[in-house]
């Protein structure tokens, strides 16, 4: 007698878990989990975990039902901590009055802040399961006092401030010793505070002091990671204004993942540091670089111990670096790249916007140089930024011998000078990279002038630039395709206003 076909119905409730969460890493979306999930009651009740994991709360919203209280494992607060008159006084706002029409009058229009009563302070109380808390649109910073609320939570073991919630506007962190004494440890594995990239250009344009922003950071960073030494297991921070120096006279045994944003304000090694890490598994530096400051040197000598990375990205690394020396065999990504991208920079039209930042880019002699140091043969992914030199056909097919499982590859190249008019051998890279035995996926950016366009000028839409850039793409498709394994392409397409 012949089986009967199995249905979602049928299988195993682990299984029907693990088909739910991976629907979404595979790049399904929220809203193709919400049709699975009326599909049937059973299948129901194995989304909602996936459904409700996250939860936005802001100022005026309300605390989810009661239902689903028990699924929220992650809180995002949409919240304003700090009233429009002081951001204002400190110009992170417009310093003119942002005024709105009533009936009778026309009043200045105030921020509401959030009272122990409202939302923030009601969603952790009531939501037993969140275990991390993300802050995001808290123009002017997250005070000390709603920081402690939530470390006095012992479930939430991480933080994320998202770029437009640093700390420029609120009061320094507040010592209260019966809450958090001086030689506590928190329970934090995770800390997060992103800063945007072009922060130093913003302050500029704005006349804000951006020192005095950088020294409250400091404050507030200093209270938190400098005690979470014994849990910390992923951190995100800026390298300005991070502990760095006494971060390296401690032992960051369980950390695993270390990402540095910001701007280089000094040229400091981070030698000891990475030595007091050795579980990291992968390290990220997008810090962009200060004019005249000397090109940094993550490691200024081979580690004594090998870095057991998986991942490393490192913006504008300085060649003569030992980090790739030090580099274990286990590395599977690897980007050796530009931040902020160098293909904005066009965009910062007056030369006062630039004082303060610098854009290195290597040469394909400087990436050749790097790569001849690294031993890494299970890398699977790949990004170089570079501007091409006599040595770039040296490089591409040199990739194969160093990398031979290689997969994705993401190269932008540049012209030798920005003032080069020479054509782009496009097809002439594309067949160098046909040596990449198991190549699947290339993204492209070539530095094609001739598509770039203007999507705010109808004289200049891009229909004609991009059948251009697309009549291109296929060209390159039709050669890397020689590649038994070969996937797809992309090329990057550029507005030219992109990023701003």
């Amino acid at each position: 007698m012949a089986a009967s076909p199995l249905s979602l119905e049928d299988l195993h409730s682990d299984v029907l878990y693990i088909i739910v969460g991976q629907l979404l890493s595979i790049g399904g979306t929220v809203e193709h989990l919400k049709h699975l999930s009326t599909t049937s009651r059973r299948i129901r009740i194995h989304c909602m975990p996936v459904l409700f994991r996250s939860c936005d709360v802001g100022s005026s919203g309300g605390i989810p039902p009661k239902a689903i209280h028990r699924f929220v494992k992650h809180l995002k607060f949409t919240t304003v901590f700090v009233s429009l008159q002081e951001r204002r006084s400190r110009r992170y706002v417009d310093p003119r009055p942002i005024l709105h029409y009533t009936n009778e009058k026309r009043v200045d229009k105030e921020t509401k802040i959030p009272s122990e009563q409202q939302p923030f302070w009601l969603a952790l109380e009531h939501l037993p399961a969140v275990r991390s808390v993300t802050f995001a649109s808290a123009s002017g910073g997250v005070p000390w006092t709603a920081i402690l609320k939530c470390l006095s939570y012992p479930r939430i073991t991480s933080l994320s401030f998202c770029g437009d919630s640093v700390w420029t506007c609120v009061p320094p962190p507040a010592v209260f010793p019966e809450l958090l004494p001086a030689d506590s440890q928190l329970g934090l594995t995770g800390l997060h505070y992103a800063v945007n990239e072009w922060r130093d250009v913003e302050s500029v344009m704005a006349k804000r002091d951006i020192q005095a922003a950088r020294t409250l950071e400091s404050s507030y960073l200093c209270a938190l990671v400098l005690r979470m030494s014994n849990t910390a297991e992923s951190l995100t921070l800026p390298i300005d204004t991070a502990p760095l120096i006494d971060m390296s006279g401690m032992d960051w045994l369980r950390l695993t993942a270390l990402s540095l944003t910001g701007q280089w304000t000094a040229s400091t090694s981070l030698q000891t540091l990475l030595l007091h890490m050795p579980n990291l598994r992968n390290l990220s530096i997008l810090a962009s670089q200060r004019r005249g400051l000397p090109h940094p040197l993550i490691l200024t000598e081979v580690s004594k111990q090998r870095l057991n990375l998986h991942s490393l990205t490192i913006a504008y690394p300085n060649p003569e670096d030992e980090i790739f020396a030090s580099i274990g065999e286990e590395l599977t990504c690897l980007s050796l790249r530009d931040s902020p991208r160098y293909y904005l920079y066009p965009q910062c039209t007056e030369d006062w916007m630039l004082e303060s930042m610098e854009t290195p880019l290597l040469t394909s002699t400087d990436i050749l140089s790097m790569v001849r140091r690294i031993t890494a043969p299970r890398l699977s992914k790949l990004e170089l930024v570079y501007r091409a030199d006599e040595t770039e056909f040296e490089l591409l097919p040199y990739l194969s011998l160093v990398f031979p499982l290689l997969q994705q590859i993401e190269l932008h190249r540049y012209r030798a000078s920005d003032s080069d008019n020479d054509s782009i051998p496009y097809l002439d890279i594309a067949k160098a990279l046909t040596t990449i035995r198991y190549l699947r996926v290339a993204y492209l950016n070539l530095d094609f002038q001739d598509v770039i366009f203007s999507p705010w000028r109808t004289a200049e839409y891009p229909y004609e630039r991009a059948i251009l850039l697309q009549a291109r793409g296929e060209q390159i498709q039709r050669v890397l395709e020689a590649g038994r394994n070969f996937e797809d392409v992309a090329l990057l397409a550029r507005p030219s206003n992109a990023g701003m």
